[in-house]
């Protein structure tokens, strides 16, 4: 199951509600701008996943019925 936005930015997995959320974060902890580390997801289980992966998963758990956005990736959204 997908618990959450990430992205990992320096080595680094930020978490958050929404990627948006994620890049503010990584903005006030860091002071980084532009964020450019790669988006994505963390499963329940702490592991970090592409947006294609997490599609995958949430459709083949039930967590979404379908992806509102692209047919192959999953955005925050998506979820809530």
């Amino acid at each position: 199951m997908i618990k959450e936005s990430a992205i990992v930015q320096n080595g680094v997995v930020y978490t958050g509600r929404r990627h948006h959320d994620v890049i503010r974060k990584i903005v006030e902890t860091t002071g980084i701008r532009p964020v450019t580390g790669e988006q994505g997801f963390v499963t329940d289980d702490g592991r970090f996943v592409s947006r294609e992966e997490a599609a995958k998963i949430a459709l083949s758990c039930g967590q979404i019925q379908k992806l509102t956005f692209h047919s192959r990736e999953l955005f925050s959204e998506d979820l809530y």
